[in-house]
Parts: structure tokens; C-alpha cells; sequence
């Protein structure tokens, strides 16, 4: 599996009038506000968040870190619920890729830190 890296997101916004409310709906403010204080580019100069011992492939450290602080912010609790994120099409295309870490990998990966 090549490496899995979080990208910036292309997305347009429409502002409409709603009738519920999302727990995803705070996402793309987390992720402006993310790229504004650089975020992404501190966690990946950081060599101690990377134990893969072939960095091409496997998940990288931004996009797990990503995986997770998304998962918390929308009202996860678990690793299971990050994990849940694969079924959100508007937090993949929001982290640009196709499919996130399982919760194996975030809890292996986890352990490793």
C-alpha cells in the first residue's frame, strides 16, 4: 500500500439555511484554522511521529493526527468512532483521501508514540 498522506482540500462552500444541525458541520473551520497555524507541515517536520520504517507506505503521521482530532471535534469518543469517519463522504473529501486508517492502525500507531 503506497503512503497515505493528508492533502489540502478543494472544496467550494455554499452557505444555506438549515434545517438540523451536523456534528461535521465545524470541520471546515477546524481544518482553515489548521492550515492557517501551519499544522499539518509542523506534525510531518516532526521525525519522532513517523515509527513506519518504510515511510512509502502505511498511513502518514499528519493524516492519522488529522483522522483523530477530526473524530474528537464532531463528538467521537473512541477509536471505533474514527474509525466511522470512512462512512462520511464530506470528511474524506475534506482530508482529500480515500480511505482513513482503521482503528487497528490508529491504536497501533498510538502505542508506537
Amino acid at each position: 500500500m503506497p503512503t497515505v498522506a493528508k492533502r489540502s482540500p478543494r472544496i467550494r462552500f455554499e452557505f444555506v439555511a438549515a434545517r438540523k444541525q451536523s456534528t461535521l458541520g465545524g470541520l471546515p473551520a477546524l481544518e482553515a484554522l489548521a492550515q492557517q497555524f501551519d499544522l499539518w507541515q509542523k506534525i510531518r517536520a516532526l521525525p519522532g511521529l513517523d515509527p513506519r520504517t518504510r515511510t512509502s507506505h502505511g498511513y502518514s503521521p499528519e493524516l492519522i493526527v488529522a483522522q483523530l482530532i477530526y473524530c474528537f471535534c464532531s463528538g467521537g469518543a473512541s477509536l471505533a468512532d474514527a474509525e466511522r469517519l470512512n462512512h462520511k463522504p464530506l470528511v474524506r473529501q475534506l482530508a482529500r483521501v480515500k480511505k482513513f486508517a482503521d482503528q487497528t492502525q490508529l491504536g497501533q500507531w498510538l502505542r508506537q508514540q
